[in-house]
């Protein structure tokens, strides 16, 4: 019985590894491989969102720098795609680049988490810098249609 068990048991996981890797019921099924959108378009739409974060927002920015890594990755990669969208349009691609320099003074300062004894007025001044960064370059999307 145990023997039986075991065959049928083996013909099943035969029979299901030839089906995974049958063209005949596969070809054709799968759609091309999907790349992140980086229109302007969405660049508008993502940077509209990292507006409303409080590391954008908030007034005391010495209290909120410390929560502010994530927020200075995203709005990186907003300015690359917008700049990636539109290379020739100095308007997105000048403020891409305060947006990337804010972003790299803050990491150099090493204000990003788990940093030991970073100074604070480093990490502030880097914030900053990427905000206006972040704020030239929603205005250079706004200029451009």
């Amino acid at each position: 019985m145990i023997a039986s068990v075991r065959v049928v048991a083996g013909l099943l996981l035969a029979l299901l590894v030839l089906a995974g890797c049958s063209s005949e019921y596969t070809e054709g099924t799968s759609g091309p491989a999907v790349r992140p959108d980086t229109s302007l378009e969405a660049a508008r739409t993502k940077l509209r969102l990292v507006e409303q974060d409080s590391c954008y927002t908030a007034a005391d920015v010495a209290r909120q720098w410390p929560v502010c890594g994530r927020w200075e990755e995203e709005v990186l990669n907003i300015g690359n795609a917008a700049a990636g969208a539109r290379p020739e349009d100095r308007e997105i691609t000048d403020p891409a680049v305060a947006v990337r320099d804010g972003h790299e003074h803050f990491v150099r300062a090493g204000c990003v988490a788990g940093a030991t004894a970073p100074d604070p007025a480093q990490c502030v001044a880097a914030v900053d810098e990427t905000r206006v960064g972040v704020r030239r370059l929603g205005e250079g999307i706004a200029s451009v249609r």
